[in-house]
């Protein structure tokens, strides 16, 4: 890592459009810090939208409407498609009401996009930092949370108790563990760019503080999309040759020094904090508990005497049933309109709310992104593509187990990821004679 990117004298914009990118990206942990922890500002969505306005002024430049930057143009024009269809419905075939948080989404939605294709290809690595920096600083926040609230005790799920007015009881877990799994990435990637034992040390304890805190949040789509993480590197990327080379790399001084660095950190951890590993070991267990709970309620089968329904999963079941009623019904081609039905199923509700056609930009824009992911997980190219390349894998699974197809908390990122993922002259920032590349309409 680069400690010098943090340099505001020397790399000011690149430092404001990083944290305006990483406040929209990742920033409903830090909103949540400070409204509901800190009490600062109303406990509403003004709150929420003020941030978002904060974010968009940082990333405003010096040449708007000037100078645009090619994105990934089959994204691009898939998600621009699937978003316009959206904003159709919600303007005209809306039978839940214009609220003004709709319309707020699309306004930061579009506005996002405008400027990102502002936003210059070498700010690739200063994005990663920005990125790992505040997602390790939310993760600390959030212990801080736990610590303070009288109303959390270990055994339940970690999250920033919400403090407005008929807010959801103990908050928003899968926040805490998305924002857990987007720091483990960071961490693993500056890791890998690092040779100063130090400062893998630091990533390196980073890494499981965060495994610590996604664990915690007994989030079953993030424990599931870490697995996935780490299928997928393993697909493309472990060898015996491989694991033969690190074994006997471990013996060189550095690496040697390295290792007695994590084994003696461990230790002392273990000594000092014996009961919150075995915390967490509870948590491990509860979290076999639910996804044979999963099991029980999809499939009706009992692997354990102690599975019993999961109603969240019976939701998803239910989902389920309506996307076949719509399949088999004159609704199919037009959908049944804006947010019709909540199916706690992204895919699904592609094609009961927005109809075919919705369905298939929805479908075909995450399956080009998921060939994108796989092709820069293979290539390992920029850093901010390898990051969003596996982010996107531990996101897929949401698409099947929770959320909405136009949710914002899925649409940040997807922006960044049509603008950062999969661009060909972005590749070349890697390779230190194409430093200097300027190409806004490359």
């Amino acid at each position: 890592m680069n400690w010098s990117l943090l340099n505001i004298a020397t790399n000011f914009n690149n430092l404001r459009y990083s944290l305006g990118i990483t406040m929209l990206f990742n920033g409903f942990p830090l909103i949540f810090f400070i409204r509901d922890t800190l009490k600062f500002g109303p406990a509403n969505s003004t709150f929420t939208a003020a941030f978002f306005v904060l974010a968009l002024i940082l990333m405003l430049p010096a040449h708007l409407f000037n100078r645009f930057y090619k994105p990934n143009t089959i994204l691009f024009n898939l998600g621009i498609g699937f978003l316009s269809i959206t904003l159709y419905y919600f303007l005209f075939l809306n039978y839940q009401g214009k609220a003004i948080a709709d319309i707020g989404n699309y306004v930061f939605l579009f506005g996002f996009l405008i400027l990102l294709l502002h936003v210059p290809n070498d700010v690739s690595d200063t994005l990663v930092t920005v990125l790992f920096i505040l997602s390790l600083f939310c993760n600390i926040t959030l212990v801080y949370s736990l610590l303070t609230d009288p109303n959390w005790t270990p055994g339940m799920r970690a999250a920033v108790s919400f403090s407005n007015d008929g807010a959801q009881p103990g908050g928003n877990p899968h926040i805490t563990a998305r924002n857990g799994v987007i720091c483990i990435i960071t961490s693993l990637v500056l890791l890998s760019r690092t040779s100063g034992v130090i400062s893998k040390a630091f990533f390196f304890f980073s890494v499981l503080f965060s495994l610590g805190v996604v664990v915690l949040s007994l989030a079953k789509s993030s424990y599931i999309g870490i697995g996935l993480m780490v299928t997928a590197y393993l697909i493309f990327h472990f060898k015996m040759s491989s694991l033969f080379k690190a074994t006997l790399s471990i013996f060189k001084f550095r690496n040697f020094l390295f290792l007695i660095i994590i084994i003696l950190g461990i230790r002392y951890f273990l000594n000092r904090y014996g009961d919150i590993f075995n915390l967490l070991l509870g948590y491990w267990d509860v979290f076999e508990d639910r996804i044979m709970d999963v099991i029980f309620t999809s499939f009706g089968v009992k692997l354990t005497e102690s599975a019993d329904v999961d109603y969240s999963a019976m939701g998803r079941v239910g989902g389920f049933e309506t996307f076949l009623d719509t399949a088999f019904s004159l609704d199919a081609f037009m959908g049944r309109g804006y947010k019709s039905d909540y199916l706690d199923v992204p895919i699904l509700e592609s094609f009961v709310a927005y109809g075919l056609i919705g369905f298939l930009f929805f479908a075909l824009f995450n399956f080009f992104l998921l060939l994108f992911a796989i092709r820069e997980i293979k290539r390992n190219t920029s850093s901010i593509s390898t990051t969003l390349a596996y982010f996107f894998i531990s996101l897929t699974i949401l698409l099947i187990t929770g959320g909405r197809p136009t949710d914002i908390a899925f649409w940040f990122p997807y922006l960044v990821m049509i603008r950062f993922l999969g661009i060909r002259y972005l590749d070349k920032l890697s390779e230190p004679q194409e430093k200097s590349l300027t190409a806004a309409s490359a």
